[in-house]
């Protein structure tokens, strides 16, 4: 191999335990596997999950992605969080398997109750409330009239009511009133004879910073990586970083002073110096804006990421490097010795966010469980 990821087991499991400890015993645990486990490997994480006690329910994004789930024998309980196909026959498949839908519109009610007639078994749906995040979900105002019309549906069994907060990370006062229509929107769903055993609105952030919102359940999403979504939330807990992402050198070369590098040759040598050539660029989701603007770890020491970032080279100079040789591997992500390359510091660098980085890890490199 010459571009992997690596994936810390260990650390996973270390996460889970310490957000089972923070949600106490009675709270349903449930691990968000989105997006190829934002970037991880969406197997390698559920398998791992799989055999962990304190989880309780998979979430994942599509049917697509729960169906694959089921297909490599993962039994847990699914819950698809987006999207589903309307092919009936992939429905009726989900059904039987007991996946999980979230539910939005009467369209998809009467879909999922024709489904589940043909099946001879009842959906389970989560009833998603729009609390003011303006995304997928039923408004408020509309919920009356629509869990009467859901209700006359007799091949449908709603297992949860949901919401998601759209700035817990940074906001209190918006995520209390947000919170707030959410219970109301709980308080309304009762009166109308609507009493599911899962309640969920809380994310990662949600659940460290708000005790009060865990509810019933909880979605362990950039947690589960060892990831914190933002300063506040790292204040309280510390996770351990599940990825770590590698690659080696295929050429070393000296060139002298006064040499322009890569692409637009945007970067000019200053002295005569060592570049290693490495294969990783955007297409395998190093940002191109870590142009000139990041560093790699080759022997222990840091090394800077010189020109422009292409499709599927890097150059690095590794001047001071002694020993430094074809082959030599270097980490892009993760710990070497006393330095460490976090995935925060590279979304510093590139004016993004800790999800992005490690989500557009390609998911075509090779993962490999340590």
């Amino acid at each position: 191999m010459i571009t992997w990821v690596e994936i810390n087991k260990k650390a996973i499991n270390y996460n889970i335990k310490l957000f089972r400890t923070l949600i106490g015993p009675k709270v349903a645990l449930m691990p968000v596997l989105k997006s190829n486990a934002y970037g991880h490997g969406l197997l390698l994480i559920a398998k791992i999950c799989e055999k962990n006690k304190a989880v309780d329910c998979l979430c994942v994004f599509s049917l697509a992605e729960a169906l694959e789930l089921r297909h490599h024998r993962i039994l847990k309980p699914i819950l698809v969080l987006g999207f589903y196909e309307t092919d009936e026959k992939k429905l009726i498949e989900a059904i039987n398997f007991g996946i999980r839908f979230p539910l939005y519109t009467v369209e998809q009610a009467r879909r999922l109750n024709r489904a589940g007639e043909k099946a001879r078994k009842k959906a389970l749906v989560h009833l998603k409330i729009d609390i003011g995040t303006s995304r997928i979900g039923v408004l408020p105002h509309e919920l009356a009239d629509f869990i009467k019309k859901i209700k006359q549906l007799k091949f449908l069994e709603c297992e949860g009511i949901w919401g998601h907060f759209a700035s817990s990370e940074d906001d209190p006062i918006r995520t209390n009133q947000q919170n707030q229509v959410f219970e109301k929107a709980i308080g309304l769903a009762a009166r109308n004879g609507l009493k599911p055993k899962l309640i969920h609105a809380a994310c990662s952030a949600t659940t460290i910073l708000y005790k009060k919102i865990h509810y019933t359940a909880v979605r362990m999403g950039l947690a589960l990586y060892g990831l914190n979504p933002s300063p506040a939330t790292k204040r309280k807990l510390q996770f351990e970083p599940v990825l770590s992402w590698y690659t080696k050198i295929i050429q070393l070369k000296s060139i002298p002073k006064d040499s322009k590098i890569s692409y637009g040759g945007t970067f000019v040598t200053k002295r005569p110096s060592t570049i290693a050539i490495i294969p990783v660029g955007y297409w395998d989701g190093y940002d191109r804006g870590l142009s000139n603007n990041s560093s790699v770890i080759v022997r222990g020491k840091r090394c800077l990421v010189r020109g422009r970032v292409c499709m599927n080279l890097c150059v690095v100079d590794v001047t001071k490097v002694a020993g430094v040789k074809v082959g030599d591997t270097v980490s892009l992500i993760g710990k070497h010795g006393k330095i460490t390359v976090t995935v925060d510091e590279l979304a510093r660098r590139a004016q993004t966010i800790n999800y992005e980085i490690v989500a557009r890890v390609n998911p075509l490199l090779p993962r490999i469980v340590v």
